[in-house]
């Protein structure tokens, strides 16, 4: 058995199992306080995100490919859509595992590079069409009502 406490794996090579031994030889030690990916065949826990095989029918929300962040995954089935590039989801609770749809928020991390208000003018209005489908049209009418009473 591996000679780190509390791990019962079998042992591998120098008294570790292979998951301590790889990490003694990446990080000269088998980080011992750490814990060891677990699966249960149904995914699993990697930089304290559920990572999920996705189902055949769902490949096209997520570009393909055959696992996903559950977090993700919960968002583009949300809006009805594969996620962007520059979109991320953030749980509003801080727990990357509690991936109900009422923790979840889309954030945007596409700003302008240049902070001249024309800059931000323009990067305003592409945001406001991007996103119109998701928040409704009541967000174009906004913009454009504020836009008038400024005038």
């Amino acid at each position: 058995m591996c000679s780190v406490d509390d791990c019962d794996r079998p042992h591998k090579a120098r008294g570790y199992c292979a998951a301590h031994y790889k990490r003694f030889l990446l990080h000269g030690s088998p980080l011992p306080d750490r814990p060891i990916r677990e699966s249960d065949g149904n995914g699993h826990i990697s930089h304290g995100y559920r990572q999920i095989p996705v189902p055949r029918e769902l490949r096209p929300l997520v570009r393909g490919v055959t696992k996903f962040g559950e977090h993700r995954l919960v968002m583009a089935l949300h809006i009805g859509r594969p996620l962007r590039a520059d979109e991320v989801v953030h749980h509003r609770n801080g727990d990357r595992t509690d991936n109900r749809i009422e923790n979840l928020e889309l954030w945007s991390i596409s700003h302008p590079k240049g902070q001249r208000v024309v800059d931000l003018i323009a990067f305003s209005v592409e945001i406001l069409h991007r996103y119109k489908a998701e928040v409704g049209s009541w967000v174009m009418d906004l913009a454009t009502s504020d836009n008038a009473a400024r005038r």
